[in-house]
Protein backbone atom coordinates (compact mmCIF):
# COMPACT_ATOMS: atom_id res chain seq x y z
CA UNK A 1 0.00 0.00 0.00
CA UNK A 2 1.10 3.60 -1.06
CA UNK A 3 2.05 5.69 1.89
CA UNK A 4 0.08 8.89 1.93
CA UNK A 5 1.55 11.93 0.27
CA UNK A 6 1.58 14.75 2.41
CA UNK A 7 -0.35 17.63 1.20
CA UNK A 8 0.40 20.25 -1.43
CA UNK A 9 -0.33 23.22 0.51
CA UNK A 10 -1.79 24.41 3.83
CA UNK A 11 -4.82 25.16 2.19
CA UNK A 12 -5.40 21.11 1.75
CA UNK A 13 -5.27 20.33 5.24
CA UNK A 14 -9.26 21.18 5.83
CA UNK A 15 -8.95 19.40 9.20
CA UNK A 16 -6.34 21.89 10.81
CA UNK A 17 -8.02 24.97 9.64
CA UNK A 18 -10.32 27.34 11.78
CA UNK A 19 -14.10 26.56 12.26
CA UNK A 20 -14.76 29.47 11.10
CA UNK A 21 -13.18 29.25 8.04
CA UNK A 22 -14.59 25.99 7.44
CA UNK A 23 -18.30 26.88 7.57
CA UNK A 24 -19.10 25.99 11.30
CA UNK A 25 -20.77 28.54 13.60
CA UNK A 26 -18.98 30.24 16.62
CA UNK A 27 -20.70 29.38 19.91
CA UNK A 28 -21.69 33.19 19.82
CA UNK A 29 -23.44 32.34 16.49
CA UNK A 30 -24.98 30.00 17.54
CA UNK A 31 -26.33 31.53 20.75
CA UNK A 32 -27.57 34.51 18.45
CA UNK A 33 -29.57 32.43 16.28
CA UNK A 34 -30.93 30.68 19.23
CA UNK A 35 -31.80 33.70 20.89
CA UNK A 36 -33.42 35.00 17.43
CA UNK A 37 -35.89 31.46 17.05
CA UNK A 38 -36.53 30.49 21.16
CA UNK A 39 -39.65 33.40 20.75
CA UNK A 40 -40.84 31.69 17.79
CA UNK A 41 -41.06 28.15 19.42
CA UNK A 42 -44.08 26.97 20.76
CA UNK A 43 -43.49 23.50 21.85
CA UNK A 44 -42.50 23.46 24.98
CA UNK A 45 -40.65 20.48 25.07
CA UNK A 46 -38.80 21.70 22.39
CA UNK A 47 -38.23 24.87 23.69
CA UNK A 48 -37.20 23.78 26.70
CA UNK A 49 -34.50 21.71 24.86
CA UNK A 50 -33.02 24.38 22.77
CA UNK A 51 -33.09 26.78 25.94
CA UNK A 52 -30.86 24.87 27.32
CA UNK A 53 -28.39 24.27 24.61
CA UNK A 54 -28.53 27.65 24.89
CA UNK A 55 -28.15 28.13 28.48
CA UNK A 56 -24.72 26.56 28.07
CA UNK A 57 -23.43 28.42 25.19
CA UNK A 58 -23.78 31.40 27.51
CA UNK A 59 -21.17 29.65 29.62
CA UNK A 60 -19.08 28.75 27.55
CA UNK A 61 -18.76 32.60 26.39
CA UNK A 62 -17.35 33.59 29.55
Amino acid sequence: MDKPRPSASPACSLDEAPDAYRGYLTPAEIAAELDRLLPRIRDDRLHAKLKAIRDSLGELEA
